[in-house]
This record gives C-alpha cells, sequence and structure tokens, in this order.
C-alpha cells in the first residue's frame, strides 16, 4: 500500500519518502476514497441540472422555435449575469473551509450567515436591475423583434427572484466547503423533480391555460426561490452549522469585508469568462450556420466532461481549504495534486471516448450529415483539450480554497482575453478558417492556463 508523507512530495509530484516525525502518513488509497466521495455528489448534481435543462428545451421545443430562442436567450442572460455575482459563495467557501478545518464553528456560521445576507443583497441589486433592463436588452441583438420581445418579458420573471438564487449558490457552495456535497446533491435533485413537474404542469397547463415559454420563466422563478429556501434551510439544519437569523441578519463588517476580498477577484473572472464567451461566440457567429451549429453540438457533447472537471475543483477547494485550515499545509498539498492526477486521468480517459466515438456522440443531437461531420472535427479537437480542462478546473479550486482568488482570475483573464479572442479574431474573422480553427485555438488557450497554474501550484505561493 503506498503512503504519502510530507517530503513524499517534491516538485508537484510525489515520491518516497519519510516525514521526519512532521505529520502522520496518509496511505493514498484512503486519500483517493476522500477525494471521491466528495466529488461523486457533485457531479451527479450537475448532470441533473443539465437533464432539466434538456426536458425543459424539450418541452417548450413543442411550442415553436420563437419560443424556444426566447427562452435560450433569456435563461442564457440571466445564468452570465448571475454566477458573477454568485461568486460571493467562493469567498464564503473559502472561509468556511478553513475556519472548519480549525474548529472555529462559531466563525463557520458568521461567515455563512453573512455570505448569504450578500447573496440577498447582490441578488436583490441583480434583480431590480435586471426586471427594469430586461425588455430593451435583447433589442440591440440581431435577433426578430418577436423572439428579441418574449425573451425579454421572461427575464423578468426569472429576475424575481434572483435574490434566493444568489443565497442559494452562497449557501450551496458554504456546505460543499465543509464537504457536505452530498447534501447538496440531494437538495437539487430534489429542486430537479421540482422543476420537471411544475415545468410539464405549467408549459402544458395540466390543470389550466399552457403558459408555454412564459411556463418555463416561471418555473424557473418558482425554483430559483425553492432552492434557495431549501439551502438555507440546510444550513440552519446542519448539526455543524446550526444557522440562524442572527448570523444573517447581524451585520458583522470583519466577515463581509473578508468574504468581499476573496470573492471580488472571483467574481471579476467570471466577468472575464463570460465577456469571452460572449466575444468569442459573436466572432465565430461568421463561419456560417451549418458549422455554427456543429460547434454548438460539440458544446453539448463536450459539456459532458465539465462535470467530472467541476467536482475535483470542488474536492480540490475543500481539501486543501480544510487541511489549510488545520495547519497542514503539506497535507493540502498532498491533496491538491492527488485530486489533479485523478482528475487529469479520469478527465484524459473521456478524451479518448470522445475521440474514438465523436461522429456517434455529434449524430445524437442532430441528423444533418454536414452538422454531423463538422460537429465530429470539432469533438476530436475536445479530446485532446481534456487533460488540460482537468488541471486548469482542479489547481483552481485549489487554489480558491487556499483563499488565492486572484491567480485563478489571473489566468482565466489571460487565456481567455490575450490568447484565446486575439487567435480567434485573427484566424476566424480575417482568415476565414473553418470552425475547427476555434477549437484548436481554445485547446491552445487551456494548454496555457493549465501551464501557469502548474507553475504556481508547484511554487507553493498560493498557500
Amino acid at each position: 500500500m503506498k503512503i504519502f508523507t510530507v517530503a513524499a512530495f517534491r516538485g508537484g509530484v510525489f515520491h518516497g519518502g519519510e516525514s521526519g516525525g512532521l505529520a502522520m502518513s496518509l496511505s493514498a488509497d484512503y486519500m483517493r476514497q476522500r477525494i471521491l466521495k466528495l466529488v461523486w455528489p457533485v457531479v451527479m448534481e450537475g448532470f441533473g441540472v443539465m437533464l432539466v435543462g434538456v426536458v425543459t428545451t424539450a418541452m417548450v421545443g413543442q411550442f415553436g422555435a420563437v419560443s424556444l430562442s426566447a427562452v435560450g436567450l433569456s435563461t442564457m442572460v440571466q445564468a452570465a449575469s448571475s454566477i458573477i455575482f454568485a461568486a460571493a459563495g467562493t469567498g464564503a467557501a473559502a472561509i468556511v473551509a478553513r475556519e472548519a478545518g480549525a474548529g472555529n464553528w462559531e466563525a463557520v456560521r458568521s461567515v455563512a450567515g453573512q455570505g448569504v445576507l450578500l447573496g440577498l443583497v447582490l441578488g436583490t441589486a441583480l434583480g431590480v436591475i435586471g426586471f427594469v433592463a430586461a425588455p430593451y436588452l435583447f433589442l440591440v441583438t440581431s435577433a426578430d423583434a418577436s423572439v428579441a420581445h418574449l425573451a425579454g418579458e421572461l427575464l423578468r420573471i426569472t429576475f424575481v427572484t434572483t435574490p434566493l438564487f444568489l443565497a442559494m449558490a452562497v449557501a450551496n457552495n458554504v456546505l460543499r466547503a465543509i464537504g457536505l456535497t452530498r447534501l447538496t446533491f440531494y437538495l437539487t435533485a430534489i429542486n430537479n423533480v421540482l422543476a420537471i413537474l411544475l415545468g410539464y404542469g405549467l408549459i402544458f397547463g395540466v390543470a389550466g391555460q399552457p403558459l408555454g415559454a412564459y411556463g418555463a420563466a416561471w418555473t424557473a422563478c418558482l425554483t430559483q426561490a425553492s432552492g434557495g429556501l431549501l439551502a438555507i434551510g440546510a444550513l440552519a439544519a446542519v448539526r455543524q452549522i446550526g444557522l440562524r437569523w442572527r448570523h444573517v441578519f447581524i451585520i458583522r463588517r470583519d466577515y463581509i469585508a473578508r468574504i468581499v476580498a476573496i470573492s471580488l477577484p472571483a467574481g471579476l473572472e467570471q466577468l472575464a469568462m463570460q465577456g469571452g464567451r460572449i466575444a468569442f461566440t459573436f466572432m465565430l457567429a461568421g463561419v456560417g450556420a451549418t458549422q455554427f451549429a456543429a460547434h454548438q453540438i460539440a458544446l453539448q457533447v463536450e459539456s459532458i466532461s465539465f462535470m467530472p472537471g467541476f467536482g475535483f475543483s470542488v474536492a480540490a477547494m475543500a481539501l486543501v481549504g480544510q487541511h489549510l485550515g488545520r495547519g497542514l499545509p503539506h497535507r493540502a498539498v498532498q491533496y491538491a495534486a492527488l485530486t489533479n492526477r485523478i482528475a487529469a486521468l479520469s478527465m484524459t480517459m473521456m478524451g479518448v471516448m470522445f475521440f474514438f466515438f465523436a461522429r456517434p456522440l455529434t449524430a445524437l443531437f442532430v441528423n444533418d450529415p454536414e452538422v454531423i461531420y463538422w460537429g465530429a472535427q470539432c469533438v476530436m479537437i475536445a479530446a485532446f483539450e481534456q487533460p488540460t480542462i482537468a488541471i486548469t478546473y482542479t489547481l483552481g479550486g485549489a487554489m480558491r480554497g487556499a483563499g488565492d482568488t486572484r491567480w485563478p482570475m489571473y489566468v482565466t483573464t489571460t487565456g481567455v482575453w490575450l490568447v484565446r479572442l486575439p487567435l480567434i479574431y485573427l484566424f476566424i474573422v480575417l482568415w476565414q478558417y473553418d470552425v475547427t480553427a476555434a477549437w484548436v485555438i481554445t485547446a491552445l488557450d487551456f494548454l496555457v492556463r493549465s501551464l501557469i497554474l502548474w507553475r504556481r501550484f508547484t511554487s507553493t505561493k498560493w498557500q
């Protein structure tokens, strides 16, 4: 049985060695079990959310292209704007992981409560701005007038419960930070079942008039509220936390300042990512309808691998934060390195599957031969970026768990805005290469990011 010790980690990889009495040795099997125990609920949770999206899309699709396009546009804008502000959960989770590791549960309660408060406040601000601006947002796009009008109305509905949506994001991050990923999976599963049942009833009008696209919007609105209430209720019910109203509504400026200090770079990272994604999409639209459709299908296929990547990121964040809180930085490094290794191997295996089954995977979504051809080409290229995506996700999560959110922000901004977008402009817009060039460039982006993060990780300055 392999044993990991303090001295067993040098230069970012494990070697044989003795700890010199600095810490108790841990078996690789034990550490691996802890990692996978945290990962699998996050992966299943992600697949559940994806399933709800697929089912909702299929139901709305019965009402025509206008409804389907409007729901897609409104969902994209609401999700992109919310995820930036949901970064408040990153700061709360990083602090909670450390304080939990140190056994400071009163601090955990205060940070969790102030994080929820921050989510409610930011969500209220975003909700008000979004509600007012929604009717005008899509007028500047190239969407048909009917689609733009409907998307604006749907967006107003979904923004109503944004405060509870952001509170849910914070609460779930806090629960994951103390290792309760199985609980967040159960909570999300309950909400997913509610979303499908409620969506079916409202969209098709089981008990009244069919609402179509409006039914999907009201379903999102109501399940955001139920998800927020479930997550906050879990913080109150979990014995280790025992959240009470005083932890939320008695303002603690010291904790809020700590949360903001860590969350701000994470929010800016998401701003860089989401802004880059929109710019990337706009520039790529010039490849033509067939190749752009193939690109969208390839993204759907590749998104399967994002779930394990996010799961390993969460595991690295929680384990690193907890062990730093316990005053065991060497153990934090060991867990981060082993999580990174397992993630890279797992996602490399997914890459092999993508490469050899690219065509049948693409054909699951469309029956147009030309779209299948280009989509399969993109998926085969995506196969080669899976190991670097794993490294980017996992080491980024480890650094966030240590509170070092600035470096993931720097790396994301560099990769997206200094590598990917300039090259997309050159190869796609100016030189008019086909869509596969965009996927090669994206693979290069992740390669650059993974190398920078690996260099940062092996320096140990992130601790």
